[in-house]
């Protein structure tokens, strides 16, 4: 019986993988890498997964793709909150506010790169507000 349930495991397990990701493409965003000056104006940026696997900017075909207009707004790979307490990330509530702060502090800076790569590889964000250079 146990080699029977490893086994279907197993196959149902190596199906899935063999899938294509999930394909989302961005259109119309400026690109804020950190790396190119004034970033990339005009780009289409291509999802696969949780994976950036294309920016350009010339269009990009992706059939079956899940399409976003992205209105001429700053995209920012990587960058999933503006404003963010790693101090606060791995400890209750209720011991922030009646514990030690370096007790707060030691909790949050041990768990704070763990807390980072669960979402940081998978993040993209789209700024609220248009481009400068499309202002």
């Amino acid at each position: 019986m146990r080699i029977h349930l490893l086994a279907a495991l197993l196959a149902a397990t190596s199906v899935s993988a063999q899938q294509d990701p999930a394909q989302t493409l961005i259109t119309n965003v400026d690109v804020f890498d950190g790396v190119n000056d004034g970033g990339i104006e005009n780009a289409n940026v291509l999802i696969e997964g949780n994976l950036i696997a294309a920016v350009s900017t010339d269009p990009i075909a992706a059939e079956g793709a899940t399409v976003i207009d992205g209105g001429g707004r700053t995209l920012i790979p990587g960058l999933i909150d503006v404003h963010w307490h790693t101090l606060y990330c791995c400890s209750p509530q209720s011991s922030v506010v009646t514990d030690d702060i370096l007790g707060v502090a030691i909790r949050g800076a041990l768990g704070s790169e763990g807390t980072l790569m669960r979402v940081l590889p998978a993040s993209v964000m789209l700024a609220a507000v248009p481009s400068p250079s499309r202002r």
